[in-house]
């Protein structure tokens, strides 16, 4: 009689026990593949430097190239995840996304940034995918059942290895390494601040931002740190991606920031018709970050999209947003400097 109530409490402790899985990359059947058609080479690495625990580390090279698409897969994800923790390094400052595809035929994405050479560790809820682009809705909800495979895709390989895109966000060719070690499928998500106000709180454990050359971006004192020194002019600056319709109730956009060096910084928007929209606030010499608040009716037309669409702005087509020091281009002006970025609401 005994021996079946300990054999039972076991179990329902068992069954009490929340479901987890990591691939920790110490053998070779870690499951991990080139996506087919994709170019690189995936190995194991027993290299120290390279190793974020154990022994082994998984490690991918590939060549980035105009129109190149550069990821790996994973065809085996537990349908029961609702979040993904994995650490991550690169050989250099890049956007990457986790990918998600759904036999429906949706494609999800997350965007983060690695800064270079350190390990970082990722957290990615299913609250945190966009639906892709150029993926045709379903039911815009990303179902974990129906999902085939996972992928890492190299962002800045693909859409920024280019002459044009070099310009502003550097070299972005040849040949790339990308490390991943312990990733995990977790089956209670992060808590994420459920304010539909809020663009971005900067409470995750990456940065959805990217940023463009000479440019150095990270997480710290709960928001983003932005950072140049440079002895020219350029545009130092961020950028990220917005789901569809993230502006459509707002009437402008509230920036919390503090600026050690006075400057002129400008915010970008983008509409998926290719127009870009700006407006310019003054800032530098707080205290702490300060509010720095831009309403619709504050911005213009950049010249070079003028014609791109329609010359009307819509808050609910803008995809793109972007913080830029607008005053380090002006002759004279100080290119070395730095923000702290806390936040960015909709202005209701």
């Amino acid at each position: 009689m005994r021996y079946w109530t300990v054999v039972g409490l076991l179990l329902s402790v068992l069954w009490a026990q929340e479901p987890y899985s990591r691939i920790d990359f110490e053998n070779a059947q870690h499951g991990w593949l080139v996506l087919p058609g994709a170019g690189g080479k995936v190995e194991l690495t027993e290299n120290p430097n390279d190793v974020k625990s154990g022994k082994r580390a998984l490690r991918y090279t590939y060549t980035a190239a105009v129109g190149k698409l550069n990821a790996l897969i994973y065809l085996q994800p537990e349908d029961w995840a609702q979040a993904f923790r994995f650490w991550v390094k690169a050989d250099r400052p890049a956007l990457f996304a986790l990918s998600v595809q759904e036999e429906s035929g949706e494609r999800w994405h997350a965007p983060f940034w690695i800064s270079g050479n350190d390990w970082q560790q990722v957290t990615i809820a299913l609250s945190d995918f966009m639906l892709a682009e150029d993926t045709k809705p379903v039911n815009n909800k990303l179902d974990m059942d129906d999902v085939q495979g996972i992928g890492l895709i190299d962002v800045s390989a693909l859409f920024l290895a280019t002459p044009d895109a070099a310009i502003l966000f550097g070299d972005q060719s040849g040949t790339r390494v990308m490390w991943l070690d312990d990733f995990e499928f977790l089956s209670k998500a992060p808590t994420r601040r459920n304010d539909p106000n809020i663009i971005d709180d900067f409470q995750r454990d990456y940065l959805t931002w990217m940023a463009t050359a000479y440019t150095t971006i990270k997480r710290e004192a709960g928001g983003m740190r932005v950072e140049y020194n440079l002895p020219f002019p350029y545009i130092f600056g961020v950028l990220r991606m917005l789901e569809p319709n993230a502006l459509r109730d707002a009437k402008g956009i509230e920036v919390v920031v503090q600026v050690t060096t006075p400057t002129t910084l400008a915010v970008f928007v983008e509409e998926v018709d290719g127009e870009r929209w700006q407006a310019t606030f003054e800032a530098g010499g707080e205290s702490k970050p300060e509010p720095k608040r831009l309403l619709w009716s504050q911005f213009t037309i950049t010249d070079d999209t003028k014609g791109k669409g329609d010359g009307k702005f819509d808050p609910a087509k803008v995809k793109m947003l972007a913080l830029a020091d607008w005053g380090a281009l002006s002759e004279g002006s100080p290119t070395v400097n730095r923000w702290l970025v806390q936040s960015l609401r909709k202005v209701k």
